[in-house]
């Protein structure tokens, strides 16, 4: 007696093939977006949680933020923060940043995660609060020098702000506003004079976000 068996024919398997191909197409671009969102996520929270801690055993240790001197960000880095921060990499002085600090008036950080955090007691826009420093917290290590174009390539992806309120607490920028005012002025980018840099225009990215519950919203300019 012959026994019949069953297999499916090569034009058959080529046409499975071609339709999970085509579903990997349609739904991998959005899991790799959603990927990248939440380990963006996660590198802020982390960053703003053990930032705060800095602060807060700095306080304990040199007194109330109120008390601090902020005329020398590399004295107010070496005092208040060098003790404190934990996984550094390198650190660059004197480092400029085309519309917030000028005249090299800023510390660079870079963390061993590949992460990095801008420290400056001198910011020239209205992001500083009574007195207090602004951090420019970015996903990924960028570089800082004399061609602007590099300083601000994809602000809402990789660059966030946080303050320093004048309770040593850090904080965010913009947070007594709306979100929809929140969301409005992280969606701004406000050229330079023409060129491919701007300034200022992403302060409240990482509000935004805090507030949505430390989530990037289907609204959120990614």
């Amino acid at each position: 007696m012959k026994i019949k068996r069953s297999a499916f024919t090569l034009a058959e398997v080529l046409i499975t093939l071609g339709i999970i191909g085509v579903v990997a197409a349609m739904t991998l671009p959005t899991l790799i977006a959603n990927y990248q969102k939440q380990a963006t996520v996660n590198k802020i929270k982390k960053f703003y949680t053990n930032i705060n801690q800095v602060y807060l055993r700095a306080q304990i240790d040199n007194g109330e933020y109120s008390t601090w001197s902020y005329n020398d960000v590399e004295d107010y880095y070496n005092k208040y923060l060098k003790p404190y921060l934990k996984n550094v990499d390198s650190i660059q002085k004197n480092t400029g940043l085309w519309g917030f600090f000028t005249n090299g008036c800023a510390i660079r950080v870079v963390f061993a995660d590949g992460t990095q955090a801008i420290f400056s007691t001198a910011s020239t826009s209205s992001m500083r609060n009574n007195g207090g420093a602004v951090i420019l917290f970015d996903t990924k290590v960028q570089k800082h020098n004399s061609d602007k174009s590099l300083y601000i390539k994809y602000p809402t992806r990789e660059r966030f702000t946080f303050i320093i309120n004048n309770k040593g607490v850090v904080t965010l920028p913009g947070l007594s506003d709306t979100r929809e005012q929140n969301l409005s002025e992280c969606k701004k980018f406000n050229p330079n004079n023409g060129k491919d840099y701007g300034n200022n225009g992403y302060i409240t990215c990482s509000t935004v976000i805090y507030k949505d519950g430390w989530k990037i919203a289907p609204d959120y300019p990614w």
